[in-house]
């Protein structure tokens, strides 16, 4: 009678060590994802945050003056970029879907690049509207793509920490954005071009170069990286299809992205993520005249929008790996708090400089981190990949609205305090966390849903359209 356990054991045992050899190989999967793919898309990130902002350091370089620009006029430069943004986000993420991420990724920053570069020969306003609208044009399709991109390679507790990643990379842009355009502004008068227009060459010229890199560099999808062995390949694919279970698809498909356009997760995401963006937007460009309105000189306050950054580079990461661990809304949640309170600092008058510092870099730490756990949030819970890239697109696109309008809540009446404009931000915020705790409310519901009656998901469908349910399949546990 002892065979049997004997039997038993050894099947319990062999069954273990495959497991431990499964996760021992995932993690160097991981590892090889990390290294061969994550770097180019920070480097990406990066410099598409620092040409869309650096024209906040060119505004201290004298843009306005040269140009003979009203401030009127420079707020409308700011906000036509988000127009070109808004209109041909969508677009660009079905072209995604239907292009290999290596040639579409790679023409979008070569466009922008190229762009930048002309931005340094302008000479009117005329000509700043129209390179900020392509500008924006041709940088609307980077971060939606990115984040559609990392749900190919990535499973869904994997993502935020990914997305964080890229979002430090805006953190860093933002950091050494200041330190570069220090240090460019002194080739002011070289070849008879202003600092400024020196800061669009160079930025200009690294993209174009890095642009022309990446058509080699990017690889399209697990199926296709020639730098995965076959084991590693067939690892790749199945542990994606395990996670995501029966809504697991990657064929091209119409129907999900009418789904797309339908679902109302999207929309109270992109509201979310929109409280969260406009403050980014205006904080990134505004800081170095925050900072000027604290007392210190141009050349000082250049260099102290540096800290506020750094310190939501960091911070960002740590909270990412914890929401990858134990979920989102707590920690988005609490990130939000953390920016209300900076802004709280900001407004009230009776403050030091001290603490008007501390509540720029309390800010900082709280917009940067809260970006990357809004968009895992969301991509989380989009299963199917044309309903995720188009959904990604649709999130961002109405988000970006925020970005639209940060120039108007940041007027030149109300500096260098900016009351009004930290205001608002602190408003639109404590909305979000009200939002948070709707959506998880909503999410929450559903689940219990699925757990409890799953046969009701599934009632009076065929086959194909239990197919086709995708996110709303009951074996699809909404994260939380």
């Amino acid at each position: 009678m002892s065979t049997p356990r004997i039997l038993k054991d050894d099947i319990d045992e062999k069954v273990e060590i495959k497991s431990l050899n499964t996760n021992a190989e995932e993690e160097k999967l991981l590892r090889k994802f990390d290294i061969r793919i994550m770097p180019l898309l920070m480097l990406l990130m990066c410099l598409c945050f620092l040409d869309r902002i650096n024209i906040g350091n060119a505004k201290l370089a004298h843009l306005e003056q040269d140009l003979n620009l009203t401030e009127n006029e420079f707020q409308w430069a700011l906000s036509i970029f988000f127009f070109g943004y808004i209109v041909f986000e969508i677009p660009s993420n079905i072209i995604l879907i239907k292009i290999r991420p290596s040639i579409w990724l790679s023409l979008l920053t070569l466009g922008w690049g190229i762009v930048m570069i002309i931005m340094s020969f302008i000479t009117n306003y005329s000509h700043l509207l129209v390179t900020r609208f392509l500008l924006g044009m041709f940088e609307s399709g980077l971060y939606p793509g990115i984040i559609f991109y990392i749900t190919k390679w990535y499973k869904r507790k994997e993502q935020s920490f990914r997305i964080s990643l890229v979002i430090s990379a805006l953190a860093i842009s933002g950091a050494f954005g200041g330190l570069l355009a220090f240090s460019i502004t002194s080739l002011n008068g070289r070849f008879g071009l202003n600092g400024w227009r020196w800061i669009f060459m160079i930025d200009g010229m690294a993209t174009v170069f890095v642009a022309l890199c990446c058509f080699f560099l990017i690889s399209d999808s697990p199926q296709k990286a020639s730098w995965l062995t076959d084991n590693e390949r067939k690892l790749a694919i199945d542990r994606l299809q395990h996670d995501a279970g029966d809504a697991y698809a990657t064929h091209f498909d119409k129907s999900q992205i009418i789904k797309a356009f339908m679902d109302w997760k999207i929309y109270i995401g992109a509201l979310i993520n929109m409280a969260v963006l406009t403050p980014t937007y205006a904080f990134s460009v505004f800081i170095p005249s925050i900072v000027n309105g604290l007392g210190f000189n141009t050349v000082n306050s250049q260099l102290l929008a540096t800290p506020p950054f750094i310190l939501g580079c960091f911070v960002s990461i740590a909270i990412s790996i914890i929401s990858d661990r134990y979920g989102r809304c707590l920690y988005l949640i609490l990130c939000m708090l953390i920016t209300i309170v900076g802004y709280a600092l900001l407004i009230v008058h009776s403050n030091g400089i001290a603490l008007k510092f501390l509540g720029a870099c309390f800010v900082g730490a709280g917009l940067f981190s809260s970006l990357p756990i809004t968009s895992a949030w969301l991509t989380n819970n989009l299963a199917g990949d044309s309903k995720r890239a188009v959904g990604c697109a649709i999130f961002i696109s109405l988000s970006s609205i925020g970005g639209a309008t940060f120039s108007l809540i940041y007027r030149s009446q109300d500096a260098p305090a900016y009351i009004f404009g930290h205001t608002i931000s602190l408003s639109i915020l404590i909305f979000a966390v009200v939002l948070s705790i709707l959506q998880y409310s909503l999410l929450n519901f559903i689940n219990k849903r699925k757990l409890k009656n799953p046969d009701k998901f599934l009632e009076g469908k065929n086959e194909e359209e239990i197919m086709n349910l995708g996110d709303m399949h009951p074996s699809f546990i909404y994260r939380l």
